[in-house]
Order: C-alpha cells, then structure tokens, then sequence
C-alpha cells in the first residue's frame, strides 16, 4: 500500500508516516469502540433552567466577564455546494430528453424545487439576482418554468462555490442584504461591552480571505449611521497537515493522476488545533450558519450570556476546590468535592483509588477543560445528540455524532431511539485552570472517536477519516454540562429552503 515513492512525498510534505498507517488501519478494520451509553435526557443529564437560575447566570456574567478573556469562535471555512445540492440535481435532470418537471415535482428530490418555485421571491438575494438578468421582464414571469431554471442557473453560478458566510441569508426592511458572518459580527458586538471588546474569531479558506475582508468593510459602512463601535476580527485556516487519505471499496489508498495520496479535509475534528491556539480564558463556539439577524436573535443572545454565566459560576466552585486539593492535599474534607462533582457531572460518581490517593483522583477529575452546550428538543433533526457515556472515571456527557453509531448493535440502535434531544452546537468552554493556564486541548480528545463514513470521489464511492468531531470525540475527556435551550435559539441553513421558511 505504501511505495518507497510514498516515503519521500510524505516527508518532503511534513506528514507523519506512522499516522497515515493509523489512519488507513481505521479506514479498513475500524470497529465502534462506544459503549454503555444511554440518552441524557432532561433531570437525567440535561439540566432544565428556572427563572430564578436563568437571572442569576445572566446577573453574574455581567457583573464578572470582565475578569476573563472571551472570544467567540465561528467555523467558516466550509462552502455553499451542500446547500445547493437539490438545485444542481434539478439543472441535471432537466436536461434530460424525456425529462417531465410534473412528474419530478412528485418525486422526494423534486418537491423541494416546487417549493422553491412557488415561493422563490422570499429568498433574500431574489432581487439582486433577478435585477441582474432582465430589466424588463415582468415579474410574475419569474414563475414560468424557462425563467425559474435561467434564474437557479445564475443563483448556482453565483453562490455554489462561493463561502457559506457570505451569501445573503436575511434581507432588512430598507432591502438590505445581510450574511451571516455580519449576523455574527452584530451578535458578537452586542455582546461585548465598553470594557470588554470580544473578538470574533473565523476558520476561513485562505483564498477567501479578500472577500472577508471586503464584507467586513460593506458591513461597517451598514452601521455608520447608527452604531460606532471597535472590531476585532480574526482569521485561522485549517492545517493542510490535518488532511486524512481515504479508500476505494477495495480498501486501496486514493491517488491522483501522479501517482501519489490523494488527501482531503479532516472535518470539524481539525479545528481542535486552531482553537487550541486561541489567546482566550473562555470561547463561545457557534456554527456560522445557526444565526438570526438583529431583533430576532435577541433569544439566542441571552442564551450565550446564560450560557457563559452558568460557565463562570460552576468554575468559581470549581477552582476553589482545586485550590483547596492543592493547599490541603490529605488532609482536606474530601465530602465537598464529591457531592459537588455529583451535582454538576456525574451524580453517581463512586471514585475508585486504584494506586492514587483520593486528593489525586479528584484533582484529576476537576483539572479539564469544561464545556457548557445548548441542547434542544429534537423534531427530526439530524446530527449529534447528548448522552451518558462509561468510562474510565465514572460515567462522563458526550455529544455523539449518527455516523458514531452502529444500528447492528442493539445498544446502539436503542440508545438512538430513545434519544430526546439534539446539540444546536451553542456552547461555552473554559480553557483555562484555576491558575490562569491554558489546558492542551489536544490532551484530552479521544482519538478512538475519529469518524469513517461514505461519500463519493469523481463519481465512485470512498471511504473518508475525520478526525475526532469538534465537540464530539474531540471534547471527550472534558468536564460537560448540557443545558436545554428554548427551539428559538436554533436557526440552521442547511439548504436553500431553510431560507425562505
């Protein structure tokens, strides 16, 4: 599988050899390693707030986010084909001889484009997008099939390579455009204030840097006549080093036209290293598509503020536990801590000393980065969901991902159905210790927890290797809390209908 070839392109592009054999050992052999699992659920590892608790996070976090250093950090790297996909199915198919847009309206793939036909003037770029082909044509002509399939071509021409967070998602009262990313960019400074300005922080493909740049200036000038204020935005790109090889369905390496392994991205998991180079105390993580505009994410703006204040009041406890460990070590009362860790993380944790003193076994237990997530209802949604997990210290929350699950396994496949919730991934972590330094956050990923699943390459089926997810196996080993926020707070774009809703 390896060439002596192989060897030299390998180290002349900085890669590690002994990885990429893990990696193919995973691709070929990998068998799911998850089990004792269960589904939290709320009163069982999903934490409902009161009034009374919600006011408290939200009092604290303004009255102490100026002790702590924040950021918010936006994965944005990713491009628009996902979201048009159905779209460039429909131009395919129209071009078809025999091809009947009746019959194709009753198919699945084909009732998502007759909803998008009949309601095709709410997009927030139709505007735009109709100015720029005819000046004269009437509107209601834009319903006929020949102008529908002329105007998805130029909406596919414009925007399905083009960055995620810079297509319009949202169109104001004056007409305006905005995107997400200037959504974000609003969301971020209202949460800042006079003495603390939050940077927001993107993962962004290197060559769209200038468009980034470009959107930022445009949103600025959107806000002079209402709002001066200061911005600190940051860039990060994911690190080439953190591609992965993958196979065809004969388990052979990919290779391109010269002979050598063909690479590609190692998903979200990748990003753990950008974040672990952030110069912060405390990270809001939110995707750039799950945003509202203006008025309308107020809800989601409290939750990020609630959110942070629980993060800051359970590491006021936390740290002085670890304070105390530290001081006291032995001889220290060690029934505190022990009813704190059940109240907060596991409530049937039963420490087990093994060779350790009891002062160790705990200190380990509390010294970790610790994650405060959203979670919602689920009504269909697909992606991670909240669950109990065993492990080595006791039982622990993870977030795990469908493509981590077998449905073969009967454990597996109950534990799915039984779920109630879904991760809208809103969270708040805490990457600093009672000390004031920065945890690596590559520490504690459970590299077992790298994801295999199936897409398509130059129209063949392959098998892919990500890397840990983010805020799945890639925040294993941290403390977590899972908090339910309310259905509002939870506004994904994952296709062009999610747009005109």
């Amino acid at each position: 599988m390896i060439t002596e070839k192989d060897f030299d392109s390998i180290k002349a592009d900085g890669r590690s050899l002994e990885l990429i054999k893990r990696q193919y050992e995973y691709l070929v052999g990998r068998k799911m390693k998850i089990s004792g699992i269960r589904p939290a659920i709320i009163g069982d590892g999903i934490l409902e707030m009161d009034s009374k608790e919600k006011n408290n996070a939200l009092q604290y976090f303004n009255t102490n986010s100026d002790k702590k250093k924040w950021i918010k950090f936006v994965p944005a790297s990713g491009v628009a084909s996902r979201m048009f996909s159905s779209l460039q199915n429909y131009i395919e198919v129209s071009e078809k001889a025999n091809f009947d847009l009746s019959k194709y309206f009753e198919s699945e793939e084909g009732s998502e484009i007759q909803k998008l036909k009949k309601k095709v003037k709410k997009l927030p770029f139709f505007e735009s997008i109709f100015s720029s082909l005819s000046d004269e044509i009437d509107r209601e002509f834009v319903y006929s099939n020949s102008f529908f399939k002329k105007f998805i071509n130029n909406v596919l021409s414009k925007y399905e390579s083009f960055p995620k967070a810079l297509i319009p998602f949202f169109i104001d009262k004056n007409a305006e455009e905005w995107t997400p990313f200037e959504a974000q960019l609003l969301e971020v400074t209202n949460l800042s204030n006079q003495k603390n300005l939050i940077p927001l922080h993107l993962t962004i493909d290197k060559n769209h840097r200038d468009l980034f740049d470009k959107y930022l200036d445009s949103f600025k000038r959107k806000l002079n006549s209402t709002l001066q204020v200061s911005f600190d935005v940051q860039y990060s790109h994911q690190n080439r080093l953190t591609d992965t090889p993958f196979i065809d369905q004969k388990n052979f390496l990919v290779r391109n036209e010269q002979g050598n392994i063909e690479f590609r991205k190692g998903g979200h998991g990748s990003l753990l290293e950008n974040i672990n180079l952030l110069d912060a105390d405390c990270i809001w993580i939110k995707n750039i598509d799950n945003i509202l505009l203006g008025n309308s994410n107020k809800i989601g703006e409290e939750w990020m503020r609630i959110l942070a204040g629980k993060l800051l009041i359970i590491q006021k406890d936390l740290f002085e536990h670890l304070n105390n460990l530290e001081q006291l070590k032995k001889g220290l009362d060690s029934g505190p801590i022990i009813k704190f860790i059940r109240e907060n993380f596991d409530p049937e944790y039963n420490y087990k000393l093994e060779s350790k003193p009891l002062y160790e076994v705990l200190y380990d237990y509390l010294h970790r980065p610790i994650r405060i997530c959203g979670m919602i209802p689920n009504e269909g949604a697909t992606g991670g969901g909240p669950f109990w997990k065993n492990d080595l210290r006791g039982q622990s929350l993870q977030i795990i991902e469908g493509v981590e699950f077998d449905q073969s396994i009967e454990e597996h496949k109950n534990a799915m159905q039984a779920s109630t919730h879904f991760n809208p991934v809103i969270m708040v972590c805490g990457i600093t210790d009672h000390k004031g330094d920065k945890f690596s956050l590559l520490d504690f990923r459970d590299e077992k927890r790298a994801m295999v699943s199936k897409k398509s390459f130059k129209n063949k089926p392959i098998k892919i290797l990500e890397w840990p997810g983010l805020w799945n196996g890639g925040m294993a080993e941290w403390n977590t809390i899972f908090i339910q926020l309310p259905a509002e707070t939870f506004n994904p774009v994952k296709t062009i209908i999610d747009l005109i809703r």
